[in-house]
């Protein structure tokens, strides 16, 4: 009994001492290496269909005003909060303050409003342009807040913000985010 007590205890500190090393080691790195199946065409959520382009870039690079967790329920991402009107047609929403894009530059409404718009123009290329079409129109009231008004009540319309072709991007860096993208996420490119 004895035996078998000091084997599981070295045993025991021998993981305990592999899992404290592999853990300091990866805590020194300041870069990702990730591996998918398989390769983005580019890295711009808002302009390809690819499933690939979200896997990579989607909440690492990019982020969107909200997100979707593990239960399908929408959670507050760049907006820190929002309120919905009795009838359902406007989305005021309060954006989280000293957000960064990667490049430096402060994430306000005007970039809600560019990534919004751009989205929903006659000649977007975004995949999920659809998810777009309920908007009628998108105001920043402040520096801070935005405003949303639907053409008619749409249930799911926090939840489409959720998605990647969703994100908000800045007018500065849209145009090269295919391939050095620019955005609000925990993982520079």
């Amino acid at each position: 009994m004895k035996k078998a007590t000091r084997r599981y205890l070295t045993a025991s500190l021998t993981t305990a001492w592999i899992c404290f090393a592999a853990s300091a080691a990866l805590a020194a790195r300041d870069h990702l290496n990730l591996g998918v199946v398989l390769e983005p065409p580019h890295l711009d959520p808002t302009a390809g269909a690819a499933a690939a382009i979200d896997e990579v870039v989607y909440a690492n690079v990019f982020e969107g005003l909200t997100r979707i967790d593990r239960n399908g329920a929408v959670q507050p991402a760049l907006a820190e909060s929002w309120e919905i009107s009795v009838d359902g047609r406007v989305y005021s929403f309060k954006l989280h303050r000293g957000v960064t894009f990667h490049d430096g530059s402060i994430l306000d409404s005007a970039d809600v409003v560019f990534s919004l718009e751009r989205a929903m123009a006659e000649n977007s290329v975004n995949a999920q342009k659809g998810l777009f079409e309920p908007i009628e129109s998108v105001a920043a009231p402040g520096s801070h807040s935005v405003v949303i008004t639907l053409k008619r009540p749409t249930g799911h319309f926090l939840f489409n913000l959720g998605w990647g072709d969703a994100v908000i991007v800045a007018p500065e860096t849209a145009d090269a985010n295919k391939s050095t993208p620019v955005g609000t996420g925990p993982f520079v490119f």
